[in-house]
């Protein structure tokens, strides 16, 4: 009689332990990377702002935009240039909500009041459509 060896069975937990490891880091990873950064609004710069506008970046130089949408209504142009556009290190045909102030100079983007920051601009996505509409409607984010 041979002794059975109880090695294929310590292996076979082993790499079970191994893929149930596996599979929790990578829903683990799967979370952080889905619930990671979600955008949130600047109240105060959205409401002190002339206008928030959907934007798409033409020319990243110039700092011209075209305005898919006017939230406020207050701006008409198809185009607008905002003197501090590039500080935000836009991309060309980035599509983006942009909370702009007219000022003696030009249309600029609202400053944010944050210290040493860049304005801040925010992708245009259902979710951050979704807080500017609650925002504008109620004043406070949702």
């Amino acid at each position: 009689m041979t002794a059975r060896h109880p090695m294929p069975q310590v292996r076979q937990w082993f790499a079970l332990a191994a893929s149930l490891v596996g599979l929790w880091v990578i829903g683990l990873g799967m979370l952080s990377f889905l619930t990671a950064n979600p955008v949130t609004l600047n109240r105060d710069q959205i409401l002190e702002a002339t206008d928030v506008l959907t934007a798409v970046v033409e020319d990243v130089e110039v700092g011209r935009v075209g305005v898919n949408k006017s939230w406020k209504n207050s701006v008409r142009d198809e185009q607008l240039t905002l003197i501090n556009l590039r500080e935000t290190k836009p991309t060309s045909r980035q599509q983006l909500l942009i909370p702009v102030t007219l000022t003696g100079k030009g249309w600029q983007i609202t400053p944010s009041k944050l210290p040493r920051d860049p304005p801040l601009v925010y992708p245009a996505t259902e979710e951050s459509e979704r807080q500017l509409r609650h925002l504008l409607k109620n004043g406070r984010l949702p």
